[in-house]
């Protein structure tokens, strides 16, 4: 079963309301982006990266906006030695490709998640599932419930006003 598959299946079984846009296939957030706003959609534009350290691997979801700086994760993965993921690695770790990396690795359990509490500022949540040609939308404050029905260990975090990241095991309730 592919990625997107999973994700379909997931997120019914849960009964998710989801939207799902066909377009050419892209290589990255920015790209997702310009076919989402062409097709109306406004909300938070995921940005999701594989993290390598120590032997394990990290996805970060965010927002498209925010830059990410791997200094700021040494903490909760343990080291300062971090890097982007291969292409190869995120093939082999989540089944799918750079540029359409899913914020729901199912399949990959062992994968920590850290998600950016910015992403419920917005009423949609827009990502790839894991398919360059598709973009998937549900209410971010989907989200939080989707990755309490994950074995992924998962924290939020969020952005204080000095620059640091502050990191929560959960969102009760969630905010928006």
């Amino acid at each position: 079963m592919s990625m997107l598959e999973r994700i379909e299946d997931f997120l019914t079984r849960r009964c998710v309301d989801w939207s799902e846009l066909a377009h050419a296939p892209v290589e990255g957030c920015e790209d997702s982006a310009a076919y989402r706003r062409q097709a109306g959609w406004r909300g938070a534009d995921s940005k999701c990266i594989l993290f390598h350290a120590k032997g394990v691997f990290h996805l970060v979801v965010t927002t498209r906006q925010r830059q990410v700086n791997a200094r700021r994760f040494k903490k909760p993965f343990g080291t300062k030695n971090i890097r982007f993921a291969t292409p190869e690695e995120v093939e082999r770790v989540l089944g799918c490709r750079v540029g359409s990396v899913p914020p729901l690795p199912l399949g990959a359990p062992e994968v920590p998640i850290y998600a950016d509490e910015a992403i419920l500022a917005e009423e949609w949540f827009h990502f790839n599932p894991g398919d360059p040609e598709r973009s998937f939308r549900i209410g971010s404050t989907s989200l939080p419930p989707l990755y309490s029905w994950l074995e992924n260990p998962c924290l939020w975090f969020r952005e204080e006003e000095d620059g640091r990241f502050t990191f929560l095991r959960s969102l009760s309730p969630p905010l928006r």
